[in-house]
This record gives C-alpha cells, structure tokens and sequence, in this order.
C-alpha cells in the first residue's frame, strides 16, 4: 500500500513537472517556430520582388522618357502611387490571411490580435524597434546630407542585418537567405553606388532577394529541408 502511494505521488510529481515544462515553453516560444512559415511567406516574397522590378522599370522608363523625377506628369506620379499602395495593402493582407491560415492550423481558435501578441512578443520589440529607429534615422541624415545614392544600399544592408536577427530569433531559416542577400549585395552596391542607377540597385538587393528566396522555397531548397531537420 505504502509502495503504491508513494508510485501515485511520484507519478503527480512527474505531471507537476511536465506542466512547467510545457507553460516554459509556450512562454517562450512564439506559435510561428511551429508553423509551416515557407508556405506562408514564399507567395509573398515572390509578389514583393516582382513588383518592386516592375515598378523599378516603369520608374526607369519613365525617367528616360521626361529626363527626371519632377518632370514626370503630376497625373502620371499620382497614378503610380496609388497602385504602389494598393499593391503593398495587398501584400499586407495576404502576409497577415496566410499567417493566420498557419496558426490556425496549430490553434483552430487563435484570433489575428492574439497572433500579432503571439509574434511581437517584448524580445521582438526590444530587437525590432531599434533596429527600425536606426534604419529611419539614417534615411532621413543620409537624405538631408544630399547622399540619396546610398539610401537604398544603406536601407538593404540594415534590413539585411534584421533579417538575419529576426530569422535566427524565430528559427526561420525561410527568411535568413533574404537577410544574407540584402546584407551583401548591399554592401557591394553601396561601394559603386555612384556608378550604378539607384533603381537598379533596388533591382539587385530587394527584388532579386526576394524572387531568389521565393524561388528556394517553391522548389523544395535546403532553407526548408534544415527546418524539417530541427523539428
């Protein structure tokens, strides 16, 4: 009798335990290090990086034609801003409908609120915000020095290197190709960033970035096959 009390104590020790484990870990881990993040993301890369080449070109084509920015019809200007906000709400959209897709298929009764709480957990926002501070305030230095050429280097570089941070804090290696990608043709595009057009520096950082990385994933690359192998 005594034995199977004793059996029956160390058996709720046991359970005890293995609830802490379980509510550390929840506590720990964001619901997106579970999910089938390639699936999520790889449509939106690939939307993202064809529409910044297309607007990239339509830019080009354009500066060509009326010899610079300004001189480009208020009409015309208006028009391309407003597709360039549709197509990034969008994207907007989708990224967020996809993401949700995938927590549901973990918890069938999570909310987009509780899957924004879930991913912006207090370790993100202490990565996320000063990184976005930093990018931000050299944007707006850069520009008013008159250094508008190395804006788009510059932004690719420091974006790359979040990236890279936020794919190592989430477990995506889906996302740590585009992060590699930005950081380094950055870096080389900001040493010849006066010979080249600044919209084709956007070609070769972002938009190639993001087709490469979606064209990975569509094709089953090692990004998804070393995530397989973690879980």
């Amino acid at each position: 009798m005594d034995k199977h009390m004793r059996d029956l104590r160390d058996l709720r020790e046991v359970i005890a335990d293995l609830k802490l484990i379980k509510d550390a870990v929840s506590k720990s881990d964001s619901i997106i290090s579970f999910m089938d993040a390639e699936g999520a993301v790889r449509g939106i890369l690939l939307a993202g990086g064809l529409l910044i080449a297309a607007f990239s070109a339509v830019f080009h084509y354009l500066l060509e034609q009326y010899g610079a920015f300004a001189a480009i019809p208020v009409n015309i200007r208006a028009v391309l801003f407003v597709l360039i906000g549709l197509a990034w709400t969008g994207i907007g959209y989708i990224k967020a409908r996809n993401f949700l897709h995938g927590a549901r298929k973990i918890s069938a009764d999570i909310t987009l609120y509780k899957l924004m709480e879930e991913i912006y957990t207090t370790r993100v926002l202490a990565l996320l915000l000063p990184n976005i501070a930093t990018i931000i305030l050299v944007i707006i230095f850069l520009g008013n020095r008159g250094f508008d050429l190395y804006i788009i280097p510059s932004l690719a570089v420091l974006l790359g290197l979040l990236t890279v941070s936020m794919s190592n804090l989430f477990f995506m290696k889906e996302i740590f190709f585009t992060g590699v990608w930005l950081a380094a043709t950055g870096l080389l595009t900001l040493f010849i960033a006066e010979t080249i057009n600044p919209l084709a520096t956007l070609g070769i950082t972002f938009a190639a970035g993001f087709i490469l990385t979606s064209l990975l994933l569509y094709l089953g690359s090692p990004l998804k096959r070393g995530r397989s192998d973690e879980q």
